[in-house]
């Protein structure tokens, strides 16, 4: 790759160029499993050293590489190597989830949605719509709060410990006037969950709205993402049938077995 002075001219196609570079240098920097000179970088690349330190200036300041002072050289951070591994997860997660939710969707006729763990709630990653001629569910993409939804009350029950305290701690969101604003009466919902192993949310985050979801387990048994059916209160009731319970249930715990978990 020749120097082709990508920081120094301007316009739209060097900056994609400038991206495009220093992607490369990521991904040999994380193929080294080392840390890494200017100049091992530069021949490599059969580029200058000044271009490439550039780069490297750009990628520390943005938390991805690290720079030995003694040694002057680089190697990946702790935020690479985090968003390495949340990319990975989600992706794993989907790929897991992806036949276990059709086949529960193609039994039950609702919406079936996998969902993880997120900053400020529970992250929609994956939707199954229903059969049925009135689509009502949730947008791949969607945030989901933690105390109105039932995916979120999954993750208070069996997520972070920490998590249900804060929640608590701050003034609960209203949605409808169905949402549940007492804290108190969140953790006595909170302990039903983690007994029974399952949760809805009827008309909380919308009237006429419900959702039944099931935790999702990896192969260390920790909670990492929720499995729910979702359908319009007259489908599904609040109070879920033993078979919605049965199945949906039965769906969390064979997504957990792809992902390796073994009760």
């Amino acid at each position: 790759m020749s120097d082709d002075g990508d920081a120094k001219s301007g316009g739209r196609g060097s900056s994609v160029q400038a991206v495009e570079f220093a992607l490369h240098i990521l991904e040999f920097m994380v193929q080294a499993q080392g840390s890494v000179g200017v100049s091992e970088l530069a021949r490599q690349f059969g580029t200058t050293k000044s271009r490439i330190h550039r780069h490297l200036q750009t990628l520390v300041s943005a938390g991805y590489l690290l720079r030995d002072a003694d040694t002057e050289r680089y190697g990946i951070s702790a935020r690479l190597i985090a968003l390495g591994q949340a990319v990975g997860e989600n992706f794993e997660l989907a790929t897991a989830a992806r036949f276990v939710a059709r086949e529960l969707r193609d039994r039950m006729g609702h919406a079936v949605t996998v969902s993880q763990p997120d900053t400020g709630g529970v992250r929609v990653l994956l939707l199954v719509p229903s059969r049925s001629n009135i689509e009502i569910s949730v947008k791949p993409g969607s945030l989901l709060s933690h105390h109105a939804s039932a995916q979120g009350k999954i993750a208070l029950a069996f997520g972070d410990a920490i998590l249900l305290p804060q929640i608590c701690d701050a003034p609960l969101e209203r949605h409808t006037a169905y949402t549940i604003l007492d804290p108190e009466q969140l953790k006595a919902e909170i302990d039903t969950i983690r007994r029974q192993g399952w949760a809805v949310a009827p008309n909380e985050i919308m009237v006429g709205l419900n959702a039944l979801a099931a935790p999702i387990r990896d192969a260390l048994g920790h909670f990492v993402g929720v499995v729910s059916m979702v359908d319009s209160i007259q489908y599904l009731g609040p109070v879920p049938s033993a078979e919605h319970i049965a199945e949906i249930t039965a769906a969390a715990r064979e997504i957990s077995a792809n992902l390796g978990y073994r009760t």
